[in-house]
């Protein structure tokens, strides 16, 4: 399979591989309190990112540039990334841990790379100014010049982007984890 052919794939497959990898964060999970306490924070605070960044994009229609776009070009995979990593400190375990930022890394390099290919095409050179002045995913401390910090926020918005998919996603992941923790039962091998 060759490089395209595979960030494709990637590409289309990322939410379900993302369910998949919360299975086996559930799964290989111990979860002990002071973990499940980080852990949630550090989920809910990905979330909490991304349904702010879903509600401040006109996908395909408009080249977002306000609100979180203004620090980093992509909020809602920083958010996923703060979320999976939440989930994983939640699980307490070291291997599920290291196993996913390589997963991460493979999946969202891949997203990335093929959404930038397309932005650049359909937005040219108004894509390329925001692309030289807003990082590709650590954030800015300010926002970029000419950016608006806040933006348009919409909830709705946010709803017609299927954001409530993520949140579903981690009420359940969260949910399990913490009824395993408060239960101390946990899958055997």
């Amino acid at each position: 399979m060759n490089l395209e052919k595979t960030t494709i794939f990637l590409q289309k497959w990322r939410v379900r591989l993302g369910h998949v990898f919360g299975l086996l964060i559930i799964i290989f999970a111990r979860p002990e309190l002071k973990w499940l306490i980080a852990g949630s924070a550090v989920t809910l605070a990905g979330e909490a990112l991304r349904v702010v960044s879903a509600g401040s994009i006109m996908k395909d229609r408009k080249l977002s540039i306000s609100g979180p776009y203004a620090r980093t070009r992509n909020p809602l995979y920083v958010g996923s990334f703060l979320m999976y990593l939440g989930l994983c400190l939640a699980a307490n375990n070291i291997w599920v841990t290291a196993a996913y930022f390589p997963f991460f890394f493979a999946v969202y390099y891949a997203t990335i790379y093929r959404e930038e290919k397309f932005l650049s095409e359909k937005f040219g050179a108004e894509y390329e100014a925001f692309k030289a002045a807003v990082p590709r995913f650590l954030p800015r401390l300010m926002p970029a010049k000419g950016a608006e910090a806040g933006g348009g926020f919409s909830f709705s918005l946010a709803m017609k982007n299927k954001e409530y998919e993520a949140l579903v996603a981690v009420i359940v992941t969260l949910g399990a984890l913490w009824a395993m923790g408060l239960t101390g039962w946990i899958f055997k091998f």
